[in-house]
């Protein structure tokens, strides 16, 4: 199904004129857009004699750029035939085009509201900018309609990505899960084969995280590493707020995620026997699919490192634990630094953990994660059970015994020759 106005692109070809052009999106059911002076916006015509109202703005750079609220043509498509069910008009839900786009904007959708439910505001997605930038911009990928969806078309697309490994596979795998999501609603007019033509079409191969064993540092990287990241706050106007969150990572091996989620009342002093333990009640990850709430993972920490992480007995139980100053330019190009804020991405430590590394002296790909594979390595290699390290990180079994077999099998070599008696002949 061809439309004419169903692109920005599109759309800005049109005349401006105060009548409205239309596509017919279902029988009886008319989706409008008018391009006039004034704005652009969206209209729907149904029933005889017809009704006719305008119902939203069309998501076109002028509009978007007054920060109304707009929608996408799919979205102004699902509007309009809901306007018009409303009304008691019939209306065939499979009269929306089922296209690449379509999928990817209700995937998008999702990903901003649940990360919006989590940081108790309006945010865009990682998985929307990506999306948004390399997918939706590609006009020929996007307008495929779902089931002309082969293996070869996403393998084109991937191959074509001018992007490092690990930004094509988190891209990919993006979309695989936008596309896969789509597969649950529209099933019945899909190949069979079709979500397994999308698997092995955004394939990527193996992990492409850094080599493990690369990425696994040595006690004296550690130490060259923490002593760095206390320079580069302290020179750089971090005040403290840095190295607090780099000591947190460090000292748990927990993801940037469920760390930038931990409030005053997830650091605690428990007593036990004669003695205290310095806790940290990390928030399980949001990982997979998991429907309810899963308890928080606790963590017995130094209580060096529970001071730095938690310096000011005055938080509040429900403020976060770890924050970091918040920019706020006083003039053009003239910043400082304004109040605490709570982590939101682990982009934000991008740039400052280039500088890092470079001045530490490890190598130049190594990547923060690479704290939490040094924390596994170290319980291993300590003679942790599996199961034990898997619990304390918050991860599976199979996940550390899948990439971390190495390091299990010289851990247990470790342990064999400890209790190993040589027999004289």
């Amino acid at each position: 199904m061809a439309f004419e106005f169903d692109t920005p692109a599109k759309r800005s070809k049109l005349p401006i004129a105060k009548k409205p052009v239309w596509a017919r999106i279902a029988p009886g059911v008319f989706l409008g857009y008018r391009r006039s002076p004034e704005a652009r916006k969206w209209l729907v015509r149904y029933g005889r004699p017809y009704v006719m109202s305008v119902f939203a703005n069309a998501d076109d750079p002028e509009t978007a750029a007054t920060g109304v609220e707009t929608q996408t043509f799919t979205q102004a498509t699902s509007s309009a035939l809901k306007i018009a069910e409303a009304a008691n008009v019939p209306v065939s839900r499979s009269a929306i085009p089922v296209t690449v786009r379509l999928a990817v904007e209700e995937y998008i959708a999702v990903r901003n509201a649940r990360d919006a439910k989590i940081k108790g505001r309006d945010v865009r997605s990682d998985a929307d900018t990506r999306l948004t930038k390399h997918v939706l911009s590609n006009t020929e990928l996007s307008d495929t309609l779902l089931r002309k969806v082969t293996a070869d078309t996403l393998r084109d697309f991937a191959d074509g990505l001018a992007l490092k490994p690990a930004n094509k596979k988190r891209l990919c795998a993006d979309l695989k899960a936008a596309l896969r999501a789509s597969w649950e609603k529209h099933r019945k007019a899909l190949p069979t084969d079709w979500r397994d033509e999308v698997t092995l079409g955004l394939k990527t191969g193996e992990d492409v995280e850094n080599s493990r064993e690369i990425q696994v540092l040595s006690p004296e990287q550690m130490t060259t590493l923490m002593t760095t990241i206390k320079e580069v706050d302290r020179s750089e106007g971090w005040e403290g707020h840095l190295y607090r969150l780099f000591t947190a990572l460090a000292a748990t091996g927990m993801r940037f995620s469920q760390l930038a989620r931990m409030t005053g009342s997830d650091a605690r002093i428990q007593q036990r026997g004669a003695g205290s333990d310095c806790v940290l009640m990390v928030p399980a990850s949001r990982k997979g699919r998991k429907k309810s709430a899963t308890k928080p993972i606790k963590r017995i920490v130094a209580a060096t490192d529970f001071e730095i992480i938690r310096p000011d007995k005055s938080i509040a139980a429900n403020e976060p634990l770890l924050t970091r100053l918040q920019n706020v330019e006083i003039a053009p190009l003239v910043w400082q630094s304004g109040a605490r804020v709570a982590w939101r991405s682990a982009s934000e430590i991008d740039r400052v953990w280039k500088k890092i590394v470079k001045r530490a002296g490890i190598p130049r790909h190594t990547i923060p994660y690479a704290l939490r594979h040094t924390s596994i390595v170290r319980q291993l290699k300590a003679g942790l059970p599996v199961t034990m390290v898997a619990a304390l990180h918050d991860t599976s079994p199979a996940m550390i015994s899948k990439h971390y077999a190495a390091f299990i099998v010289d851990a247990s070599d470790d342990m064999i020759a400890a209790v190993t008696f040589g027999i004289a002949a």
